[in-house]
């Protein structure tokens, strides 16, 4: 009793019978507890006003007043009053309605003539005790509340069926709305029956009382899709340690899991984007395969023409010698003779020798050894610039093989390896420029002007004319650009197709006749792998010009787009006839 120690407990009773507040107040007078400043009235709407105007440490309460009869005059005092401490007085014969009384806020209840002046001070006193207790405990389990709510995670509690019985603020704003009496398997899931997804965290908790947990997505009440990492622990355990209660926090990791899923899918684009490398560069060799299988009959046809000259040669060579041979054997002869003969037979093998080198035509071998030497070692000289083409041409390239390069001589090389392709529709003049050398893949290259040329003599080609066509081909210096033009007087190109000229599998030809990848092909070698443009001017009717420019420095640069060439749309935006990509 040392908080009322300190001072006079105040007291209002509130009773209406006149003996029964005389007995209260001379037991009252007669504890040895505390003093008591005792305060009387006989009506319910008295005591409010009394307990509006003053404060005081408790109330004794008869619960039938003239304006007020039963628990309802308990409830309109807590009602207005729910901190005061209140003791209920009864009649003998309405002890059952003490104990209501008690479940309805009283702390506690007194029977009128059952109690001494000790039994009532412990009353007063408990009563003023537990009233401050509860008052404690209230306060605190608000201040646990609110802390709770003010978490940001979502919070919630569940018993034994999995059934939500308290929930946070932030589990209401996840979950839409209040969750207490939905099971975790409808909020997680959203699902009327038990997981079946792998073990239940609730349930290990509550099977062995340790923490576990897992990670979960969740669709919130916005639509949107969350991810959380759920603990369930037990919070609360029976009188025999077991857990009754588990509290599951999911602790929202949307930032991270986002972060991994992009992480995750950065590397599977990744990935593709080294596969569709390995690809592209498979794709351009098949090109430039393709584009030698279709050029093997022209290639051989050119091959055979020296190599034809060499074999009649060696032919020819053949007789030469074999006659010479006889000559030299006619000498030997003359020798032997020289050393076992006089002088008669000196003159008859020098005339038979004469008669020798007139019948074999020596003075006629002797003039011609020198031409069909000479005739071989073009021809072989040939062959061999053929091959050497054909093999540079053919190599796989890789990225990497930058070097300076003369871009007239890579041109030179083109044409021979396309020469027997070209010479039967069009003459090709060539305007080679004074150009410096251009830091570049050399075969690559030489791959987009095979493809240019092809794709030329045969559109000349496609107009069945009566006399050759004509390419024209030329280089020059543009500031700090090394520009290729090649130009043919075919058909032209239709309005229509100039939009997707440079799109991958966009062909003309008929099926079987190209593949539709040469100038898609053509612009990731100029554009992307070298950081040059590739243009067309064409007008129907008055053939195409294809335009290539190459810086003479290469340096890797980041942003570059293919939407203006893929759209047919010129980089600037404007739709044009001359198509310009890079």
């Amino acid at each position: 009793m040392d908080s009322m120690d300190a001072h006079r407990v105040r007291v209002l009773v509130v009773e209406d019978d006149v003996i029964d507040r005389k007995q209260m107040e001379r037991l009252l007078a007669a504890s040895s507890a505390s003093p008591y400043d005792l305060e009387f009235t006989d009506r319910l709407d008295r005591a409010l006003a009394i307990l509006a105007e003053r404060q005081f440490d408790i109330l004794l309460l008869d619960l039938n007043l003239p304006d007020s009869e039963g628990l309802d005059t308990l409830s309109v005092v807590e009602k207005e009053h729910p901190d005061l401490p209140k003791v209920v007085v009864t009649g003998g014969d309405d002890e059952h309605m003490g104990l209501q009384a008690v479940t309805r806020g009283a702390q506690d209840y007194l029977v009128k003539g059952r109690f001494n002046a000790r039994a009532l001070a412990r009353v007063i006193h408990y009563s003023i005790e537990r009233k401050r207790s509860e008052t404690l405990l209230r306060e605190s389990r608000g201040k646990l509340n609110a802390i709770l709510e003010s978490i940001g995670d979502p919070m919630i509690m569940l018993d034994k069926d999995l059934r939500v019985t308290w929930s946070n603020e932030a589990s209401r704003q996840v979950f839409c709305g209040d969750s207490v009496g939905r099971t975790c398997f409808e909020l997680f899931h959203g699902r009327p029956t038990p997981c079946d997804l792998g073990p239940c965290i609730v349930r290990e908790a509550f099977a062995d009382g340790k923490p576990h947990s897992y990670d979960v997505r969740v669709v919130d009440r916005e639509g949107q899709t969350r991810y959380f990492h759920c603990t369930a622990n037990a919070a609360l355990r029976d009188k025999d340690g077991r857990p009754s209660a588990v509290l599951e926090i999911a602790k929202d990791i949307t930032d991270r899991k986002t972060a991994e899923i992009i992480k995750a899918a950065y590397d599977r684009v990744e990935k593709a984007h080294r596969e569709l490398q390995e690809m592209q560069s498979q794709l351009v060799q098949s090109e430039k395969l393709a584009s030698i299988g279709q050029l093997a009959a022209g290639v051989a046809h050119e091959m055979n023409t020296p190599v034809g000259f060499v074999a009649c040669n060696f032919e020819t060579l053949d007789g030469y010698m074999k006659k010479i041979r006889g000559l030299l054997e006619a000498h030997e002869r003359l020798l032997q003779k020289v050393e076992t003969a006089g002088e008669p037979g000196l003159h008859e093998a020098a005339r038979a020798i004469q008669e020798l080198k007139a019948r074999i035509r020596l003075d006629f071998i002797l003039q011609d050894l020198d031409s069909l030497f000479e005739d071989s070692r073009e021809g072989l000289e040939r062959v061999t610039d053929i091959i050497r083409n054909l093999r540079d041409f053919a190599r796989a390239d890789r990225a990497g093989d930058f070097a300076p390069h003369d871009i007239n001589e890579g041109i030179k090389a083109t044409l021979t390896v396309a020469r027997n392709e070209i010479k039967y529709d069009a003459e090709v003049t060539t305007q080679f420029g004074e150009i410096p050398p251009v830091v570049c893949n050399p075969g690559q290259l030489n791959q987009v002007f095979l493809n240019l040329l092809i794709n030329a003599v045969h559109a000349i080609r496609s107009q069945s004319r009566p006399a050759k066509g004509a390419i024209t081909v030329r280089t020059y210096q543009a500031g700090t650009d090394v520009v290729c033009e090649i130009a043919d007087d075919g058909p032209g190109i239709p309005r229509d197709h100039l939009r997707k000229i440079f799109d991958p599998f966009f062909t003309t030809k008929p099926p079987g006749k190209g593949t539709g990848l040469g100038l898609s092909v053509s612009y990731d070698i100029i554009v992307n792998k070298h950081h040059g443009r590739i243009a067309v001017e064409s007008e129907e009717g008055r053939g195409a010009k294809f335009i290539v420019r190459l810086p003479l420095t290469y340096a890797p640069r980041t942003g570059e787009s293919v939407e203006g060439v893929l759209t047919g749309v010129a980089c600037d935006g404007r739709e044009t006839d001359d198509i310009v990509c890079g």
